[in-house]
């Protein structure tokens, strides 16, 4: 049973993480990513794989460039990518 005592509890041993919003094909979508630290490449990347986009085209090699991610990611109809940290909570 939840109880508030037990979400209070949880909320102590906090776990850090990421909020990554994005666009695909005009569609905002919303993904949580546990981390420390995000890179702009990373999350780029976790909108190209949370999409299922990136399967259905693969890239011909990995790019490091953010412009080049950025680029193939919105070849592939995904735009808008921004993320910030966040806590991650549980249902209560």
């Amino acid at each position: 049973m939840k109880t508030i005592a037990n979400c209070l509890h949880f909320h102590r041993g906090r776990i850090m993480g990421f909020t990554i919003c994005y666009s695909f094909k005009g569609q905002r979508r919303v993904l949580e990513h546990p981390a420390d630290y995000l890179s702009p490449n990373v999350a780029v990347c976790y909108a190209l794989l949370d999409s299922g986009a990136v399967l259905q085209e693969a890239m011909p090699h990995w790019e490091s460039s953010y412009l080049a991610i950025v680029e193939f990611a919105e070849g592939l109809g995904i735009t808008e990518v921004r993320w910030h940290q966040s806590i991650s909570r549980p249902h209560c």
